[in-house]
Parts: C-alpha cells; sequence; structure tokens
C-alpha cells in the first residue's frame, strides 16, 4: 500500500475514529482497487451487485471530472466529491498525479466531513 494511503488511513482512524466505515483506492474505472481499510460493516446491507454500482459510481465521478474542472476553471481543480445521506457520507477524491482515486465512507456524523477533507488534503497533497 501507498505510504500516502497508509497516512490517509492512520489519519482518518485517529480523527474521525469509530466513525469511519472504509477506505478504498484505485482505478474503478477498471474494477482495479484496494481495500485500505474497512470496518466490520463497511458493506453491512450491501449485495455484491450493490458493491459492483458502488464502485461503477465512483467510476462515473472519475470519468465527470474532466467536465466539472471545465465548468467551474475559476474554482481550479476539482478534487472531491461529498455525498451525504441519511446514515452515512462518501467522499470521493479524484485521483491526481500522485494518488489515485479514493473512496472514504463514514457514517452519518456529519460533523466528520471537514476533518475528513482536512485530513485528505494534509495526506494526500
Amino acid at each position: 500500500m501507498d505510504s500516502k494511503i497508509e497516512r490517509l488511513v492512520s489519519s482518518l482512524r485517529e480523527r474521525i475514529g469509530d466513525g469511519l466505515r472504509g477506505v478504498f483506492y484505485g482505478d474503478f474505472r477498471e474494477r482495479e482497487y484496494s481495500v485500505a481499510y474497512a470496518s466490520e460493516d463497511a458493506t453491512e446491507g450491501y449485495s455484491a451487485d450493490q458493491i459492483r454500482d458502488v464502485v461503477d459510481d465512483v467510476a462515473f465521478e472519475q470519468l465527470h471530472s474532466d467536465r466539472k474542472n471545465d465548468l467551474h476553471e475559476p474554482l481550479g481543480r476539482y478534487t472531491a466529491s461529498v455525498e451525504v445521506f441519511e446514515d452515512g457520507i462518501n467522499l470521493i477524491f479524484i485521483e491526481t498525479e500522485d494518488a489515485p482515486t479514493i473512496f472514504v465512507g463514514m457514517d452519518g456524523d456529519v460533523a466528520n466531513v471537514t476533518p475528513a477533507l482536512e485530513t485528505a488534503r494534509d495526506c494526500l497533497e
């Protein structure tokens, strides 16, 4: 595992604690991804087909990042997406030259969003 990913997982576990469900990274378009961290309940409630669909969703995020970069050029490079659900929050960090696309799953505590984003910025830049 890449040292940046290891540092990210360690820092997220420290800052988010039990709210961290999972960290997955790789090229989701090619279905080539690895598990950097997964809590016991990370995939609870998901069927194998649903997990494949989530991977596809992350791949779509990768694919349309160029369009978002073009649409919002004055804001700089598109770096992450935040998805908030009733019982969970997903962060998708778009691949860069230095890091692959990273999917972070957390519980539904929105107070964890800012620390997770700050942690990723600090660990991945």
